[in-house]
């Protein structure tokens, strides 16, 4: 009985490693501080690659710390439902655009836990999806709200608005970034929460009154970044932004041609060898 518990002790200590560094829910402060604080280089890393870590050291440890995740996945995957929907509030009340993607973050690899812990093929086939999808999304967001913020000087809501009448082609950029994060078709990202929803419901079918609030709150403050930043009354100094360049359309186009293209091969990810 000491063994076992002892065993859980420290399943439960490997496994929280990697939950701060996906992050979860209450261990996530560190992330928003850490993406407004750095430059734009640093946000990409960490968005596109560093915070996936954490989910593949989940995948790489989960089978042989079984017996601790079936102690606790349970309350880890309450604790991910609630903390979808706490954090899509605090991101309805943000006024700043990189703290919004920052956080959308949290709200979004927290779903990751529900699919990987309860070891059905499906979840654990829907948080790989998920994170190649939100690493290419998310990292995109961050590139383009870099570029606002590099010709307005200003990362608010309240003052970066009407931009797709001085920079169209951005416009169209970040609608189809923005339709990646909320998992909108085709992107790959829809067939990641069709299979992690496939593999938490096989947990309890009570997830299904939660689930669509959090993924709905998900939508609504992705929407705001592109409807507050495109839409409105245009703030005067907008008019001396500079001109779009070739290398920054083209880094944005690498982000958005994986996300939407790679559904067209969707057997890689769910094939059954």
């Amino acid at each position: 009985m000491g063994e076992g518990r002892l065993f859980i002790f420290l399943g439960l200590s490997l496994s929280m490693a990697f939950l701060v560094k996906l992050p979860i829910f209450f261990v996530h402060l560190w992330l928003p501080k850490a993406h407004v604080e750095a430059p734009v280089a640093g946000s990409i890393i960490l968005a596109g690659v560093l915070l996936k870590l954490g989910g593949y050291g989940l995948l790489c440890v989960a089978p042989a710390l079984i017996l601790c995740i079936n102690f606790i996945g349970g309350y880890l995957i309450g604790l991910r439902l609630a903390g979808m929907i706490f954090v899509g509030f605090i991101c309805l009340r943000l006024n700043d655009f990189k703290a919004l993607v920052a956080y959308s973050s949290v709200a979004h690899i927290g779903i990751v836990i529900g699919g990987m812990f309860r070891f059905y093929y499906w979840g654990i086939r829907g948080a790989v999806v998920i994170i190649l999808g939100h690493g290419l999304a998310s990292s995109g967001l961050f590139r383009i709200v870099n570029m606002y913020y590099e010709r307005l000087g200003r990362r608010s809501f309240f003052i970066n608005r009407g931009l797709i009448i001085v920079l169209p082609s951005f416009s169209l950029l970040i609608f189809l970034l923005v339709a990646s994060n909320i998992a909108a078709p085709p992107t790959i990202n829809l067939l990641s929460e069709i299979l992690l929803i496939g593999g938490i419901i096989r947990f309890d079918l009570y997830i299904l009154l939660i689930f669509p609030l959090g993924s709905f709150i998900g939508a609504v403050f992705s929407l705001f970044i592109f409807s507050y930043s495109q839409h409105g009354k245009l703030y005067n100094m907008s008019y001396s932004v500079s001109s779009i360049t070739i290398r920054e359309i083209h880094v944005l186009t690498l982000h958005i041609i994986p996300v939407n293209f790679l559904i067209l091969s969707s057997s890689f990810f769910v094939i059954i060898n």
